[in-house]
């Protein structure tokens, strides 16, 4: 079985050892932006809680706590 060859130009690989890099073209930033649904909802970015938040979180822990004492019989 024959080994698959890559067709590579010999004047890039002596660039490249010789440590001159060609840089990438540079393609047109309105292609490169993302499309498709959900792009423009915010999704992975966050912000800070409002302290309603922060106090509904608060108290979630404590029934969690009281819940799980409960079922260690304690409390």
């Amino acid at each position: 079985m024959p080994v698959p060859v890559a067709n590579v130009d010999v004047s890039d690989v002596q660039n490249s050892q010789a440590g001159q890099h060609q840089p990438l073209p540079q393609a047109n930033t309105q292609e490169n932006k993302p499309t498709g649904a959900g792009v423009n909802t915010g999704a992975g970015t966050t912000r800070p809680k409002t302290e309603a938040e922060l106090q509904a979180d608060r108290d979630y822990e404590e029934r969690m706590e009281d819940e799980y004492a409960k079922r260690e019989g304690g409390a």
